[in-house]
């Protein structure tokens, strides 16, 4: 073969490497997945993120981010109480979480302004963490997920639904009053549009035997 010809096939060969590479840029560098955990109040969010890590997979909850910083940050700290008022620390200097809670389930203006001052520090966090763990799947529990617009930071999203009667039943036993309840979910999307908008869905209306094999098939699926 006349090295015209050596040429000829190797300008084909860097030409189709380069289309690959414009259009299908995973034949020619592996990401490793970016997961969001997502779905309504009492659906059972960190039961799956707790089976998760339990097989292996990194994970973090944006609901443990905010508790962190309402007890460690001492800027969020000082502006939260500073907004709210004294009567919502805690003895050890820490927010009365549930007070604010009460506070912003009931004002939009309020829910606003805390999740203004909340909500870029814990993307800050998940994306720091998503960095830090870029050589294996990595899972982030994000209740607020597609209200937020945040499932573009994702490569998969998962949801996790069930009916509200059987929500109910579980937020009850953790001390949830009907009110507390309906104030929360009138600020979330309901199941059956995150479930429309999701990659995977994970039904929780059974036993746990059957979150479970649910769960098991989505993990096959990842790994």
């Amino acid at each position: 073969m006349r090295i015209r010809d050596y040429l000829a096939i190797l300008n084909y060969v860097i030409i189709f490497s380069l289309i690959v590479s414009i259009f299908f840029p995973r034949f020619i560098c592996i990401e490793w997945l970016k997961i969001a955990i997502t779905g309504g109040i009492g659906c059972g969010k960190s039961t799956v993120l707790e089976f998760l890590k339990a097989n292996g997979l990194a994970c973090l909850s944006t609901d443990s981010i905010v508790r962190q910083l309402l007890s460690e940050d001492l800027s969020v700290v000082e502006s939260v109480i500073e907004h709210f008022g004294s009567e919502c620390k805690n003895e050890d200097g820490t927010v009365d979480r549930s007070r604010i809670a009460k506070i912003v389930f009931q004002s939009h203006s309020e829910l606003e302004w805390l999740e203004s001052l909340l909500h870029p520090l814990v993307k800050e966090a998940y994306v720091e963490f998503l960095k830090d763990h870029d050589q294996s799947p990595a899972v982030v529990e994000i209740p607020l997920l597609f209200e937020k617009r945040l499932e573009k930071d994702f490569d998969l999203s998962v949801s996790v639904i069930c009916s509200d009667a059987n929500a109910n039943k579980r937020l009850r036993l953790k001390g949830y009053s009907e009110r507390d309840i309906t104030f929360r979910r009138q600020h979330q999307l309901s199941c059956s549009i995150k479930a429309e908008r999701s990659d995977f869905v994970l039904s929780n209306d059974g036993s746990l035997n059957f979150l479970e094999q649910q769960m098991t098939s989505l993990l096959s699926y990842l790994k």
